[in-house]
């Protein structure tokens, strides 16, 4: 029945949707970077064009010699690689505090508003950059420990939702994926969320007609569930949080398939990157190592 209801919200949008048009700047370096974070660029053969991310390399990279899991760290809907890298300072200082190990971070461009989706007609391919040339270009390029057991997604909001969808699509090349504040909202059945830009109910409004299964989180799961149980999952949502709503649904959703996964609410954040991280940052860091035997 939910399915026919989708065919039926959906079939008179087809024959009316627009292009989406983006406004991306694929390199961005930062104006200033955290102690272990360098700007580099990929050539996207996807995309025939250079393709910024910036990296962060532990203290003594460059002295042990050893080998080092990597987080890969997705930005939100307006952001590029280097919108939020003081993320990298966070982790600097749980390593310091004991409450993670030390790792790689990467924080690629996924694109402006791009739902870390492939948008062939425009040129725009966040999904394959990612999963098919960032992911091999950072094992050979850095000290990796590359395998699925040693490689983590994390992100928020739009990141969020990138993160859940790519492990959800791909769950053989994670181990553990943390979401923060993710906008997961089921188009085109959901409308739209409450208190945001114009602008971006306008953006909205454009992605529920290009909905698709193959980059819906709830769809992904359902689909691929009993794929799922070696993967770590945990989301994280405000209670004041514009998306609050979406992890409410998503929870739920994923319990009913007997996906695990960890859910924690933070009473009176809304949704601000640096106060999820202030209050839940640290474990959501160690959460990646739990089980993890390089």
């Amino acid at each position: 029945m939910r399915l026919a209801l989708l065919a039926l919200f959906t079939l008179p949008l087809l024959a009316e949707r627009q292009p989406l048009v983006f406004d991306i700047t694929w390199v961005n370096p930062p104006a200033t970077r955290p102690a272990g974070v360098q700007h580099r660029t990929l050539r996207s053969a996807s995309m025939n064009r250079e393709v910024g991310y910036n990296v962060y390399l532990p203290p003594d990279y460059e002295s042990s010699g050893k080998r080092y899991p990597v987080i890969y760290w997705l930005h939100g809907a307006g952001g590029n690689e280097s919108s939020t890298i003081w993320v990298a300072e966070e982790y600097q200082k749980a390593i310091q505090a004991n409450l993670t190990e030390p790792a790689i971070l990467v924080f690629p461009n996924g694109g402006k508003r791009t739902e870390y989706r492939d948008w062939k007609p425009q040129n725009v391919m966040p999904e394959t950059m990612i999963i098919r040339e960032l992911i091999p270009h950072i094992d050979a390029t850095f000290r990796t420990i590359a395998t699925p057991e040693a490689r983590m997604l994390e992100g928020m909001s739009m990141g969020a939702n990138g993160a859940l969808k790519l492990a959800f699509k791909y769950p053989e090349l994670f181990h553990s994926v943390v979401a923060y504040a993710g906008s997961y909202k089921r188009l085109p059945l959901d409308g739209y969320f409450a208190g945001i830009s114009p602008a971006q109910q306008a953006w909205i409004a454009q992605l529920q007609q290009w909905w698709s299964a193959e980059d819906d989180v709830f769809e992904l799961a359902n689909k691929n569930s009993a794929r799922l149980g070696q993967l770590r999952i945990r989301l994280i949502i405000g209670s004041k949080d514009v998306a609050f709503d979406d992890s409410e649904a998503l929870h739920p959703w994923l319990k009913a398939r007997g996906i695990p996964h960890e859910y924690e609410i933070l009473l009176g954040v809304s949704h601000d990157t640096k106060a999820y991280y202030a209050r839940a940052g640290a474990h959501g860091f160690g959460f990646h190592f739990v089980r993890f035997n390089p």
